[in-house]
């Protein structure tokens, strides 16, 4: 499955200035982040990429007119082939570590204190999230996160 988007990513990239990194360290492997979003009224985009180990990002499409509306894609980041993803406003985050020890970077486009940035559960059968890897530790705050069922009246 392919997540397309209207823009060129060079059109993309020449929007994106970094307002604001974040580094994330996951001491043990399976240790699961997300499903993070920002509501398309409050955007923001972010370029996530591994300082140190291995994992596998996800993005989930969450932009209720788009025509890949729940759709997802994963990607191995690691170390070593150094790449990275770029998650536009819309799209739902997800990340899980492969190794003990891992780092993660996220560089953002509004700091963290110009909004609120929602939760999905990881769950959630209408998104079919599809994991690499078992999940051995998750924050409450992502393990509680509601469904969509529940907030989508909102």
């Amino acid at each position: 499955m392919t997540v397309s988007f209207d823009e060129s990513i060079s059109d993309i990239f020449s929007e994106f200035t970094i307002k604001e990194n974040r580094t994330y360290t996951m001491p043990k492997k399976g240790t699961f982040f997300g499903i993070h979003y920002r509501d398309e009224s409050d955007p923001m985009d972010r370029l996530v990429s591994v300082v140190s180990g291995r994992g596998f990002d996800y993005i989930i499409d969450l932009r209720k007119d788009s025509p890949t509306y729940l759709k997802w894609e994963s990607f191995e980041l690691s170390d070593k082939n150094a790449h990275a993803v770029y998650v536009p406003s819309g799209f739902g985050h997800a990340f899980l570590s492969l190794e003990d020890d891992m780092i993660l970077m996220y560089s953002m486009n509004r700091c963290g204190s110009e909004g609120f940035t929602k939760k999905l559960n990881y769950r959630d059968e209408q998104i079919g999230l599809k994991l690499s890897a078992p999940v051995c530790e998750i924050a409450d705050y992502d393990k509680n996160a509601p469904f969509l069922k529940d907030i989508q009246g909102e």
